[in-house]
């Protein structure tokens, strides 16, 4: 997985989704003029409105899909404490849509290490106890 933001983000869009790579470390691409040629490779590219990141759009096969927020919270970490792969907790009804979006396990209950809560209204991306992101849905 790849994140990318448009072709000329805002500083906040990138910051954004540097966050999030580096949440999932995974790479972060600046794209520039580029287009997204791997067809094979997932890309979540960072959608912005009026210069605020506003949703992530997952690109694989051809094929796009897309999430829409508001950014609420965003806490920039040194690095992540855990590398392990984070999973999906289900606390909403969104649960099982953002782990298939992200193509993430899901877990009844908040794993050690890196998490993704999915609450009815929110997901919080947290490392540890540590809250790394908040986003509104």
């Amino acid at each position: 997985m790849r994140f990318s933001t448009s072709r000329r983000p805002s500083p906040r869009s990138r910051r954004f989704a540097r966050t999030l790579a580096s949440f999932f470390g995974s790479e972060y691409t600046t794209r520039g003029k580029a287009g997204l040629d791997d067809e094979e490779e997932v890309w979540m590219v960072v959608v912005e409105e009026h210069g605020n990141p506003a949703g992530l759009a997952r690109r694989s096969h051809g094929e796009e899909k897309v999430l829409h927020f508001s950014v609420s919270v965003v806490e920039v970490s040194k690095r992540p404490k855990k590398m392990n792969r984070p999973r999906v907790v289900v606390m909403g009804k969104a649960a099982h849509e953002v782990a298939e979006f992200f193509g993430l396990d899901i877990s009844p209950e908040s794993p050690a290490g890196r998490a993704i809560r999915v609450g009815d209204h929110q997901i919080d991306f947290v490392d540890g106890e540590d809250l790394v992101l908040r986003l509104k849905i």
